[in-house]
């Protein structure tokens, strides 16, 4: 199916449950794109989905299949959990749909190459939904550092340290619960705000005895990057107090200077010498039309009507999710591992 540019995109919502209401606003919100079913496991949550919505219960399934072949539909926006995005995505690429789905792109880098491959085959467009790359702030450094505002990118630090409680649940019983559930936003925007792959990582973790998570809430790992620049990322989810906002902190520094962000405030040092610095002065935080999912819904769609691979995609985004899954392995092994192992390699080479 090719969306048109001035048609309206009908589309199929799969996961209505709490993160999903919020697409089903944020969809509501976003004009040429036309909700004609929705999905879930859950009919409390379809219930509670189209009341709010504004939908009729015969819109409403608790089979994806069902919804399929009642409702041809241009895209699906996927806001299922990870496990199932493998599923769901596939199923409408079988149908001819183009896809939006929720991060992580699956729950395992073999699923993830699996989602590739089916994209491949069905030539659809499919995006990962990396809202974070598209809030104000994250967005006015990456246009600071593209612009050469700091000159070459020698080293950045991102500090997460927030303590939070989720009060029990899957993250409270994973093994590296920061890294798998958290870690991609933070990862993709190293990606996003210096424009640099990862090559290797290495790392250690662990978990603080007065921790309430089963696993290891505190990391540090450090990526290597393709200019050689090294990004440092330290994590924890079971600190001592809230020491930044969900962005993290950031020192982002070139051989001209540096950019340091701290809970909602960014500060340039220009250091055109050695290591004194010269001027230091606030940074405006650029407003932007549309933030976040909005502004990726409009993105897709326009992506779509202009046939063009969109922002966020998921051939871009399997550099990002691949940082997640390498850091796991590494943190396990206790040594350095490429980022983006031979398989993922040969795949993207030939796609």
């Amino acid at each position: 199916m090719h969306v048109r540019k001035g048609s309206a995109m009908n589309a199929i919502q799969v996961g209505v449950g709490v993160h999903g209401l919020r697409w089903v606003h944020w969809l509501k919100q976003t004009p040429g794109i036309r909700v004609v079913a929705m999905v879930d496991v859950d009919r409390r949550a379809l219930d509670t989905a189209a009341r709010e919505g504004g939908y009729r219960p015969d819109r409403c399934y608790t089979s994806l299949q069902q919804a399929l072949r009642k409702h041809p539909a241009d895209a699906l926006v996927c806001v299922t959990p990870p496990s199932y995005h493998l599923a769901t995505i596939g199923a409408a690429l079988k149908q001819g749909m183009h896809v939006i789905s929720e991060k992580p792109m699956a729950d395992s880098l073999a699923s993830c190459r699996k989602i590739l491959r089916q994209l491949d085959r069905s030539g659809k467009r499919c995006v990962i939904s990396q809202n974070f790359r598209y809030r104000p702030a994250m967005y006015t450094l990456a246009d600071a550092v593209r612009k050469g505002v700091i000159g070459k990118i020698g080293q950045v630090k991102i500090d997460f340290y927030l303590g939070f409680d989720f009060g029990g649940g899957f993250r409270h019983e994973m093994k590296h619960p920061v890294i798998v559930d958290m870690a991609v936003h933070h990862f993709d925007l190293v990606r996003f705000i210096t424009g640099l792959d990862a090559i290797s990582v290495a790392g250690m973790s662990w978990n603080p005895h007065w921790s309430n998570y089963a696993g290891d809430c505190s990391s540090n790992v450090v990526f290597e990057m393709e200019n050689g620049a090294h990004a440092v990322y330290n994590a924890s989810w079971c600190a001592k107090g809230q020491y930044s906002d969900w962005n993290g902190n950031w020192l982002i520094e070139g051989d001209n200077g540096a950019l340091e962000y701290r809970n909602g405030v960014i500060t340039l040092h220009k250091t055109p010498g050695l290591y004194t610095v010269k001027q230091t002065r606030p940074v405006p935080i650029r407003r932007m039309k549309y933030e976040e999912q909005l502004y990726i819904l409009r993105e897709f769609k326009n992506a779509l009507a202009q046939n063009r691979e969109p922002e966020c995609s998921a051939w871009d985004n399997i550099r990002s999710i691949a940082m997640v899954y390498a850091a796991v392995k590494a943190l396990d092994c206790g040594r350095k591992i490429p980022v983006i192992d031979a398989v993922t390699e040969r795949m993207l080479h030939s796609s």
